[in-house]
């Protein structure tokens, strides 16, 4: 009997054990609350400067949304976006909204997927971000150059600051996993 009961709580811890090894080998999505960003900046936007062959090629989205929008991405950047051409791709640059520079966004979206339910209280967009935070997340078909491959399916997560994006994360999206809703 001892021998018995013995075996089950060893059983037990082992599947214990097995069920937290699983849980701990599952990457962690970075958080927005990881990457804070100042305080929200209130004045009024700067003109674009154009100090790039991208702010020269785009100056007219970039100016306009100087002109019609406020900050909403890590306290005081705008974000814009448009198509690339092609159906379902998009780019686009985040401004600077105190001193006018833009910064082209590392990622060219191609066919936005709806995003796993971890991240379906962010809008469902396929580029999600905060006035708050720093982070920025990608999420479709895009190309990460990085050692370990990344291309396609990708969710990928990018840290923005002293005005130059650094990929933090990627993960398999996994769209081809999930049931149609």
């Amino acid at each position: 009997m001892k021998t018995a009961s013995s075996f089950i709580v060893r059983c037990t811890l082992a599947v214990g054990a097995l069920c937290a090894m699983a849980v701990q080998a599952q990457p962690a999505a970075p958080q927005f609350k990881d990457y804070p960003a100042d305080a929200p900046y209130t004045g009024a936007n700067h003109a674009l400067v154009i100090d790039s062959e991208f702010a020269k090629l785009f100056r007219t989205r970039l100016r306009n949304a100087l002109e019609s929008s406020k900050p909403d991405f890590a306290g005081r950047y705008i974000v814009v976006r448009w198509g690339c051409g092609s159906g379902g791709c998009n780019m686009g640059a985040v401004i600077d909204a105190a001193t006018g520079h833009a910064t082209r966004l590392p990622v060219v979206l191609s066919s936005a997927y709806p995003l796993k339910p971890e991240f379906e209280k962010e809008d469902g967009q396929e580029l999600i971000f905060k006035l708050t935070s720093r982070l920025m997340v990608f999420a479709g078909d895009i190309n990460i150059e990085q050692p370990e491959g990344g291309s396609g399916d990708t969710v990928a997560f990018y840290e923005f600051t002293k005005g130059k994006f650094r990929l933090v994360k990627s993960l398999p999206y996994g769209r081809k996993d999930m049931k149609a809703r």
